[in-house]
């Protein structure tokens, strides 16, 4: 096979160094569905690649921003559950292009209990407020209006939804009690 077959597919395009004002956008883009800390810079050199995939794997549900060593946007993308940010990135490393140029990762969490529509129009908001469209190749990420958006962001998921509690379980509802 030759070289160029070996490597499936383009390395991805560099985009603007992540900044500040950047993360921001991501944090913005969850809304209400942020949680955790504001997004530290986690390492993706091989020496401690696996170290920080370990620790991602708790984190089921956010947008990711993939940096390579000079500080540059490779990857916006998102996580919603099935195995969380680390899964998704041990996805990105089985192309070698991705596994060569992936130096650093900032992660903004988001309530695992999310809608998965909510996440996807977060990364398709994060993307339009930092400006990435056309700017990072072939790179795509989802359509959303503002008013699309703003209505999944703020939309309660079901799990969310507690139900009543039964009747005589010791919370104060008498109304099952004896009289």
């Amino acid at each position: 096979m030759s070289a160029a077959g070996s490597d499936c597919c383009a390395e991805p395009v560099a985009g603007p160094v992540v900044d500040g004002r950047m993360l921001r956008h991501a944090w913005t883009a969850l809304g209400p569905l942020a949680r955790g800390d504001w997004p530290a810079a986690h390492s993706l050199v091989a020496e401690h690649r696996a170290h920080t995939l370990a620790g991602l794997d708790e984190v089921l549900a956010g947008l990711y921003l993939v940096t390579d060593a000079d500080g540059r946007l490779r990857w916006l993308g998102k996580a919603h559950r099935g195995g969380g940010v680390g899964a998704r990135l041990r996805d990105h490393f089985r192309h070698p292009e991705r596994s060569r140029v992936y130096a650093g990762v900032f992660v903004v969490e988001a309530d695992p209990f999310s809608p998965p529509k909510a996440i996807e129009a977060a990364e398709g908001r994060a993307a339009d407020v930092i400006g990435l469209r056309g700017r990072m190749g072939p790179r795509t990420w989802p359509m959303v209006t503002q008013a699309q958006w703003l209505a999944l962001v703020t939309s309660r998921s079901a799990p969310r939804i507690v139900g009543p509690r039964p009747a005589g379980d010791g919370t104060g509802d008498r109304s099952a009690a004896p009289a």
